[in-house]
């Protein structure tokens, strides 16, 4: 490129493989080793050990290089295990040693050179036994983990390999508290020990010699926990609530508050004591926990009292517990209910509704709490007379209607009483008057509220609805009443029959000018003075076609020597009436003719049929129709529509005959006549 703008450049993958040398030596593990083998071996190809070596970098072959068991033994060159070639009889006691080098495959190979001893042992006739099959240890539940329990010993009469033993804990149970020194024979506490839970653990050791076919010896062990004072008594609750009944005598029992300890022998036993709260008004007894009365009480006085009581333990470490206590003092029934009056007296007019209070009694008892409570009834051949009591207030409501002839009395007896069965010995009894006084009662509706339906083309005299009411009153003037609308009766368009209760069309309806009435109807009964009730009516006129569309605009405008189908207008309408009896509207050109110059499609759309020519006709007028979807039969109107033919600059100028136009340009000095 004679011209570059920017730099080129390229690339390529580079992959660099990494060769390996012979950079490291084979390396024996567990170097030198040692084998302990009986001389009662006689057959050949026995496996003995097996020596290993590891390199980093390739692998590795075994070789034998020298020693004087060169003859008795021979190496697997891929693995390194060592095997007999020969009897070892009359080797006893003596020693043989193998020199093995580990080969690598590398180039150069490295090697590495070790040395396997071998102790050649008798045979191994005696197993490790223990000087008494069984034996016990007594561990305090405390002892730390870790701590050394105790130490085991057991005896091999072989010598030396074969006489070495080796301790573990036999696994044929799920765990054990104890480890076992391999061969110190120490045992060594490795998990918390708690009485309460386990106090007894036993588990097996086993004693190992170390001959090439290796006998053992076993023993039983086991382990009783010793129980301390690790374990506070408990109370069986932490807080005790307790009734005693007032004036009760000196030393009545209250209460045993029970602790338990989980611990064994002097360290469960317990001493209860009073540490807190009323204690000079209760005592306990140091061994069982019995708190009794020291104090007579009176529940009008005190009605409850408050202890903390301690139970401890006479253990090494002295160890407590608390619990709360409340004493409740419970009432007797000292006093019974009296009446502050003989006799009491009330009112009530006799349309109030069930359920009404009209008074109130009370009776007042000197005890405290449940024994303290009154409670009222009714009680004779007077008790339903449309009144009743409420049991814990006594306060009187009436239970029916005091609808009856007049005006009258009832006297009611009523009785207080505390809990229990009536025993003629703990109530008391009081009379109570009560003066029904009867009222003119208005009539009432049969509903609050009508709702009724009429059309607006209903002629006067169609019934519309019918409202009925009722007077409940004993006196034959005061329950007979007559109905009449009072509100809300627009240019008296309603009526009603006062005996009936029909409400009927008075006058013309039109529900463009008022489409709802809301009617106050009373119904007045013949009392002295005469009672009101009332209700409201709400007539909805119901909407007939009786208004024709009307064309909403009566003027349009139209550019002349426009091609035929212009657009003059889309028509548009309104009707005063509701759906359905108004749209969709339909529109037509009365007396249209084939040659007129306006065509008016159905849904309203004026189109020019032709050019026009404003110089010709300026002006235009046509009937247009507008009907409506009314039912079940539409209505329509006329209207003279003006459409008005704007002017277009398509004339030249012209002049009279006889007339001369003179034009004048100055340019360049020059002139020029037209």
């Amino acid at each position: 490129d004679e011209h570059p703008t920017q730099p080129l450049s390229s690339s390529v993958l580079v992959t660099v493989l990494i060769g390996d040398i012979n950079d490291h030596w084979p390396q024996f593990k567990n170097s030198p080793y040692v084998a302990y083998v009986p001389n009662e071996l006689a057959q050949e190809d026995v496996f003995v050990l097996q020596v290993l070596a590891t390199d980093a970098d390739l692998g590795i072959e075994y070789y034998l290089q020298g020693g004087n068991a060169s003859d008795f033994f021979w190496i697997e060159t891929g693995s390194g295990r060592v095997f007999l070639s020969q009897t070892l009889a009359g080797k006893e006691n003596s020693d043989l040693s193998l020199f093995v080098i580990a080969v690598d495959e590398g180039f150069p190979p490295l090697t590495s050179q070790t040395k396997i001893t071998f102790d050649i042992t008798e045979r191994n006739r005696f197993s490790p036994s223990f000087s008494e099959p069984d034996v016990t240890f007594l561990v305090p539940e405390d002892m730390h983990v870790g701590s050394v329990v105790g130490r085991i010993h057991a005896e091999d009469r072989d010598y030396g390999h074969n006489g070495a033993i080796t301790y573990h804990v036999a696994h044929d149970i799920p765990y054990s508290p104890m480890s076992v020194g391999k061969t110190s024979g120490l045992l060594t506490l490795v998990m918390e020990l708690d009485f309460e839970k386990e106090r007894m653990h036993q588990f097996h050791i086993k004693a190992t010699d170390g001959g090439w076919m290796s006998k053992t010896g076993m023993l039983n062990v086991t382990v009783l926990v010793v129980d301390i004072n690790d374990n506070p008594p408990v109370f069986l609750l932490s807080e005790y609530i307790a009734l005693v009944p007032e004036n009760s005598e000196i030393g009545t029992v209250v209460l045993d508050a029970i602790a338990t300890d989980m611990d064994s022998g002097q360290n469960a036993q317990i001493f209860y004591s009073l540490v807190a709260g009323h204690v000079d008004k209760f005592a306990i007894n140091a061994e069982n926990g019995t708190i009794n009365t020291l104090d007579v009480f009176d529940f009008e006085m005190e009605q409850m009292f408050d202890l903390t009581v301690k139970a401890s333990n006479t253990g090494r470490h002295t160890l407590f517990s608390v619990a709360h206590v409340v004493i409740q003092v419970k009432d007797v029934n000292e006093f019974i209910p009296m009446f502050g009056k003989e006799e009491f007296h009330f009112s009530v007019l006799s349309n109030v509704p069930v359920g009404t209070q009209i008074g109130n009694v009370s009776a007042v008892d000197y005890d405290q709490g449940s024994e303290g409570q009154v409670f009222y009834l009714i009680f004779g051949n007077r008790k339903n007379q449309g009144f009743d009591i409420d049991t814990l207030s006594g306060k009187i409501y009436t239970s029916s209607s005091l609808r009856k002839q007049g005006s009258y009395e009832v006297v009611l007896n009523v009785l207080a009483k505390n809990s229990g069965v009536i025993t003629g010995m703990d109530e008391d009894e009081t009379l109570v008057h009560i003066s029904v006084v009867d009222i003119n009662e208005a009539p009432v509706f049969t509903s609050p509220c009508y709702d009724a339906n009429v059309t607006e083309d209903s002629p006067p005299g169609a019934s519309v609805v019918t409202v009925s009411a009722s007077d409940l009153d004993p006196i034959l003037d005061w329950n007979h009443f007559f109905f009449s609308v009072e509100e809300g009766n627009t240019n008296l368009s309603f009526a009603i029959d006062p005996l009936s209760g029909v409400i009927f069309v008075n006058s013309h309806l039109d529900r463009e000018l008022w489409p709802v009435y809301n009617l106050t109807v009373a119904a007045i009964d013949n009392g002295s003075p005469p009672a009101t009730g009332t209700t409201n009516v709400i007539v909805s006129v119901w909407d007939v076609n009786d208004n024709a569309p009307i064309l909403t605009s009566t003027e349009a405008q139209v550019m002349e020597n426009q091609p035929e189908g212009t657009i003059v207008m889309r028509l548009s309408a309104s009707d005063s009436d509701l759906p359905p009896n108004q749209g969709p509207f339909t529109y037509w050109l009365l007396n249209q003719s084939s040659s007129g110059a306006f065509l008016l499609t159905a849904d309203g759309v004026l189109l020019t049929t032709k050019s026009l020519d404003r110089e010709t006709i300026s002006a235009y007028r046509v009937l247009v129709v507008v009907e409506d979807a009314g039912f079940p039969l539409p209505l329509s109107s006329t209207t003279t529509f003006h459409i008005k033919v704007l002017d277009e600059n398509d004339n030249p100028p012209f002049s009279a005959r006889g007339t001369t136009l003179s034009m004048s340009l100055r340019k360049d000095s020059r002139e020029i006549t037209c």
